[in-house]
């Protein structure tokens, strides 16, 4: 049997506000590096005003700016995402929401798990830096993710390739 993430399916997992704001602030701001597109930036500043409120919102995004900054910087690959609003998380989006959960959760295993996945070896202390700073950025708020077992993280990871996990 698959292990999921505890949730028991994604999509009742991205109704969270936490998991929410770090799954579609990814896919948004990712999409607007990729795209060169203010339009995508927008949508990630409107969720964030819209669920934080326009004082912390703005804090939070420039967390979120760099820390997706840093994943690319680092990535020998495009990042895998579903579109904006998909119910579902591929394997990227998986790993890259663990890492957050896992700074907030004081778990170095599932930190150092999604870390590898998702970057070289010579970023792994500036993209660390900027997941640490994004995820008490969202703290800082009341946002607090759920904890993703390293053991669930490691499943993820070793699954054979397909675009969607959950």
């Amino acid at each position: 049997m698959a292990t999921r993430l505890p949730c028991g399916s994604a999509s009742r997992y991205l109704e969270r506000q936490p998991e929410k704001l770090v799954v579609e602030g990814l896919r948004r701001w990712m999409q607007g590096c990729e795209r060169g597109s203010v339009a995508c930036w927008e949508l990630a500043a409107n969720l964030y005003a819209e669920e934080l409120g326009s004082a912390e919102s703005l804090r939070v995004l420039r967390a979120l700016a760099q820390w997706v900054e840093s994943l690319r910087r680092w990535m020998d690959r495009p990042a895998g995402l579903s579109p904006s609003l998909c119910p579902s998380l591929c394997r990227d989006e998986c790993c890259a929401v663990t890492m957050i959960a896992a700074c907030q959760n004081q778990d170095d295993e599932s930190l150092l798990g999604s870390l590898e996945w998702l970057t070289l070896p010579e970023g792994h202390a500036e993209v660390v830096r900027a997941t640490r700073a994004f995820a008490q950025a969202l703290a800082e708020t009341g946002q607090i993710l759920m904890p993703v077992p390293g053991a669930v993280i490691r499943e993820i990871v070793a699954r054979p390739c397909r675009r969607q996990f959950h």
